[in-house]
């Protein structure tokens, strides 16, 4: 048996996304889809918002990652926030 290249781990829908527009993606024929799945440990943020693509490209341009292991004033920053903003007491960043 050979096995693909991309793992078959999901069983995965025919819709071949070529780009995204908020909570839309389109596909090469220009099809329009509602993406209603965020997808598994990753985010729900919609694409291409232009604020959100400068927040990253302002980041990527800085630092692209920072492990745990080291002080991340943002990380601490954002941790309070949520914090102060939701029942938690604490908040745990991992991915």
């Amino acid at each position: 048996m050979t096995i693909p290249a991309v793992m078959p781990v999901y069983g995965r829908c025919e819709v071949e996304p070529v780009r995204g527009e908020g909570a839309y993606l389109f596909d090469a024929q220009g099809r329009k889809w509602l993406d209603f799945a965020s997808g598994i440990a990753v985010n729900s943020l919609g694409h291409g918002h232009p604020h959100l693509v400068q927040a990253i490209q302002d980041q990527a341009a800085r630092l692209m990652h920072t492990s745990n292991l080291y002080k991340v004033p943002a990380q601490e920053h954002l941790a309070e926030r949520l914090v102060s903003l939701t029942f938690a007491d604490t908040v745990f960043f991992t991915n």
